[in-house]
């Protein structure tokens, strides 16, 4: 007897056990939740990409600590890059046109594109999925979405997937325990009970000359029904148990950013709940959530007219930085020979002989205008494929007929987002 309840025990450990667990990566789960945020990253700081629904099929490559799941970036999913740094094809390709070159993950609700997760190198080819106009003018900017790189994963927590969850997103277990099926069930079990209590009476009962029949409704198989109205439309049980399952989902919405609060069918569902109470009980519970709901609601919308104050906001503050910048670098070409020694696009040259410069400045036609040796501790890896203004002893290079500079200083005159 202790060996087959030994054995039992250790059964239902391994039961228990997570489904992640027991797989290998990659795999796929599916989402068992309504409404469930896929983010930019391994977090709720992170701005949520997508919005998935229940049996949602996801292929999971990681695990992180916390509960955060690495899936790959779904069908619908796109980044953001910079058109400065991209040559497009006719193909719907385009090439990458610098080093280094950031990805930053898009979102469907927003423009938001604050966080990078790959960096992409000079050569490589991505797929371009549409476009946009940032800014107007001669600060006008063009961003490619395009489809996520290699390396680039979306994050879902764990506790909204599972990987033996139905395809058609419905468990029937879950089905049977659905506050909305068990206050249908009452309904019909109410009704069919008043409905026989009246009939047993009108049998019994003999009937008066010119008395109007109790109102019955068939219900299409035979067994008549009392009218709606007559009987009551959930159970205390019931209605306690629709409370709840609106409070719950109502405290999970508001962990959320308010810019992806939806109080609608929240709302909707308390109003219901609120026009079936039948005590002051009920009817001020009721009341309470239905209150709560509205003041999400003025939350969201305050929020919305703040962040579009705010957007506006900063689009003004890039244009007043973009004039200024403009201002500052006409100035700085007209003081060149004040601030720099040799300005340029800072690129790579394969050195002919040991000793040879490494580095040289581009003029617009691509031309070798200084060629550059960085002094001890000045790094100029950083800075390739820019353009800079160089300080530093100007010289001469006989063989090559070249001017050079010993780089002492180097300053970006670019100064845009990569």
């Amino acid at each position: 007897m202790r060996l087959s309840v030994a054995a039992l025990a250790a059964c239902w450990a391994l039961a228990a056990m997570p489904a992640a667990a027991q797989k290998s990566f990659p795999y796929k789960a599916y989402v068992t939740g309504k409404d469930v945020y896929v983010r930019s990253g391994p977090g709720e700081q992170y701005y949520p990409t997508e919005k998935l629904q229940p049996g949602a099929e996801v292929e999971v490559y990681r695990q992180d600590p916390g509960g955060w799941y690495a899936i790959r970036p779904l069908p619908e999913s796109y980044s953001w890059v910079s058109g400065r740094y991209l040559k497009p094809s006719q193909d719907g390709l385009a090439e990458v046109a610098a080093d280094r070159v950031a990805s930053r993950v898009g979102s469907q609700f927003s423009d938001v594109r604050d966080v990078v997760q790959a960096r992409l190198e000079r050569g490589e080819i991505v797929e371009l999925k549409g476009t946009k106009q940032v800014g107007a003018g001669q600060s006008a900017v063009t961003w490619y979405k395009i489809s996520p790189p290699s390396g680039e994963f979306r994050w879902i927590h764990g506790k909204y997937i599972d990987p033996d969850f139905p395809h058609d997103g419905v468990r029937k277990a879950a089905a049977e325990e659905s506050p909305l099926l068990r206050r249908k069930a009452v309904v019909v079990q109410t009704a069919g009970a008043v409905a026989s209590d009246v009939k047993a009476d009108d049998a019994a009962r003999p009937a008066k000359s010119g008395a109007p029949a109790p109102p019955l409704q068939s219900s299409g198989l035979g067994a008549p029904q009392l009218a709606a109205d007559s009987v009551r439309h959930v159970s205390p049980e019931g209605f306690q148990a629709e409370l709840d399952d609106i409070q719950t989902e109502l405290s999970i919405m508001l962990a959320e950013e308010p810019t992806v609060w939806n109080c609608a069918e929240l709302s909707r569902r308390a109003e219901s709940l609120l026009g079936q109470a039948e005590t002051a009980v009920e009817r001020g519970r009721a009341r309470v959530l239905v209150n709560r709901i509205a003041q999400a609601d003025d939350i969201k919308r305050r929020s919305e007219e703040v962040n579009a104050l705010r957007s506006d906001t900063d689009r003004r503050n890039r244009q007043l930085a973009d004039v200024s910048r403009l201002r500052s670098e006409a100035r700085g070409v007209q003081r060149t020979g004040e601030r720099f020694d040799g300005t340029g696009r800072l690129t790579r040259v394969v050195p002919s002989k040991v000793g040879a410069p490494r580095y040289a400045l581009l003029d617009e036609k691509g031309n070798v205008r200084y060629y550059v040796s960085p002094a001890p501790g000045v790094n100029m890896q950083y800075y390739l494929g820019r353009e800079v203004g160089v300080s530093g002893p100007r010289g001469y290079i006989a063989e090559g007929n070249a001017k050079h500079i010993t780089a002492k200083h180097v300053a970006a005159l670019d100064t845009r987002l990569r």
